[in-house]
């Protein structure tokens, strides 16, 4: 038989359950019938959807309140006897599987639920107030838990930035001190520029030994201000829009170069200057 036929009688009973925010516990009334043993079902109610949902809760006898145990949706979907295992299961079938459960929720560590204590409380106040010491233990030990791994991440994060800052700072070391004083975004433009290669006389290097090569044979940083290009066909030439040509120069020899490298061989011969 499914739970939408059940034809037990309703009756008036308090249920435990926890309330809105999920952590207060609160008692409320509910017109429920019984399912089996210990077990009894409030009547059904809409969702949103208009699905008929309804709660199983567990009733010991002798114990004025009852404990809710589950919410469903769909009571033409179990029977009287899918119920009763799913009880066994989750020891609330009677009190001693219960008791016995949480007691052994103890020895292995794991947690007990508000609800569960405050049902307790009501026929075995000094084991309610064992498995409540228990669930702050349980908390304090999972908060430590959470501090040490908080603590270990923290410790690699810090790692972390330590090694990429030593990195930065040994690729730093290769501009000698050009970069020094740069903004972490115009250091990435400038080495994204600088560390492309290129061939000169047969060989594959970096533009930034290029340029100190470069500036180490006497080649000097040079640049044109208002420099114009003409384009366009014969009948129609126009003249560009005026621009700085940078450059690198030697015996009437010259490179053309873009600012970023013609800046970095300029901070070059102005430091060999200073020595």
């Amino acid at each position: 038989m499914t739970l939408d036929k059940l034809t037990t009688p309703f009756e008036r009973r308090r249920v435990i359950e926890y309330g809105s925010d999920g952590n207060k516990m609160v008692r409320h009334w509910y017109d429920v019938q019984q399912v089996d043993g210990t077990i009894y079902k409030t009547r059904d109610f809409p969702d949103e959807q208009g699905v008929p949902q309804f709660k199983l809760c567990i009733f010991f006898e002798g114990v004025h309140d009852g404990l809710r145990w589950q919410w469903m949706s769909h009571p033409d979907w179990y029977t009287v006897e899918k119920i009763r295992d799913a009880a066994k299961r989750d020891h609330v079938d009677t009190m001693t599987t219960l008791m016995v459960d949480l007691f052994g929720r103890i020895e292995a560590g794991n947690f007990i639920g508000n609800a569960q204590i405050e049902f307790v409380r009501q026929f075995d106040l000094t084991a309610a107030n064992w498995f409540a010491e228990h669930r702050e233990n349980f908390y304090a030990k999972k908060e430590e838990a959470e501090r040490q791994k908080q603590a270990e991440r923290q410790a690699e994060e810090d790692a972390e930035k330590a090694r990429q800052q030593a990195e930065l700072e040994k690729v730093k070391a290769k501009y000698f001190g050009w970069a020094d004083t740069m903004t972490p975004v115009r250091f990435g433009k400038a080495r994204a520029k600088l560390e492309g290669f290129i061939r000169s006389e047969g060989k594959i290097m970096q533009l930034r030994e290029f340029v100190v090569s470069l500036v180490k044979d006497g080649w000097t940083p040079e640049k044109d201000e208002g420099v114009t290009t003409w384009y366009g066909s014969r009948w129609d030439r126009k003249e560009s829009k005026p621009k700085t040509v940078y450059k690198l120069c030697k015996n009437n020899l010259c490179y053309a170069v873009s600012k970023t490298e013609y800046d970095f061989a300029l901070y070059l011969v102005e430091q060999k200057e200073a020595q």
